[in-house]
């Protein structure tokens, strides 16, 4: 199945990042119409016997919009992760702007279904292609035996939610599949954050870069294609 494009860096995310928001608004609105509703019946009718009628539908509504207010957080706290990675995307497209302008090719958020989306595919001029996984997590990215791990505020090493280097080695083969390639890179790229590790080499056959050198280590292995 060859891959499907959307409309470039950043934007499927944004757009997912809106759908959110908007879920979020409508379950705060509602909320907000379930506590209100009884004041205004009784701001139309104040009478005596209504008073309790209204009280005891308040304290009922109330209950009702408390899940609503926390299902309303959740989705947009979803959104803004959206949106964080949508800027990640985006902060790579203007650094890999150097590549391109000097005969690189690059393509953003190609769809695959059994992996779902990749980031980036870079093909270079001498032919040799990359796939980029961007991550924007703002951490200290450290390795622990061949696991990608996180430092903690407290100053210890904890897991990411997902094996990116698991997740990347699908997305490798999923795109030598779609697009007849022989050969792919992985790549994990870091956009905001400090990655620390003893060496250059591939972990679990992929590299691990930051954002800031993403485009001198990318010509390095370009340079280097043939005698490697």
């Amino acid at each position: 199945m060859q891959p499907q494009y959307n409309e470039g860096a950043g934007k499927q995310l944004r757009r997912q990042a809106k759908q959110f928001r908007a879920k979020a608004l409508y379950r705060y609105g509602a909320a907000t119409g379930l506590v209100l509703l009884p004041l205004l019946v009784y701001a139309v009718a104040p009478f005596a016997p209504l008073f309790f009628f209204v009280a005891a539908a308040l304290l009922i509504w109330l209950l009702r919009a408390l899940p609503l207010i926390e299902d309303g957080k959740k989705l947009w706290n979803e959104s803004q992760r959206y949106d964080q990675g949508a800027c990640g995307e985006e902060k790579t497209e203007q650094v890999l702007k150097s590549l391109t302008q000097s005969g690189w090719i690059a393509e953003y958020n190609l769809i695959l279904p059994p992996v779902g989306d990749i980031d980036v595919w870079l093909r270079s001029p001498k032919g040799l292609n990359f796939i980029l996984d961007v991550k924007s997590h703002s951490t200290v990215v450290q390795l622990d035996g061949d696991v990608l791990k996180r430092l903690s505020y407290d100053g210890k090493l904890i897991d990411f939610k997902k094996d990116f280097l698991a997740q990347i080695a699908k997305q490798a083969t999923a795109i030598k599949k779609a697009k007849k390639l022989t050969k792919v890179t992985p790549v994990v790229v870091f956009s905001d954050a400090k990655v620390i590790l003893r060496n250059k080499k591939k972990i679990r056959g992929a590299y691990v870069m930051e954002l800031g050198n993403l485009v001198s280590r990318l010509q390095e292995l370009d340079r280097t294609y043939k005698s490697r």
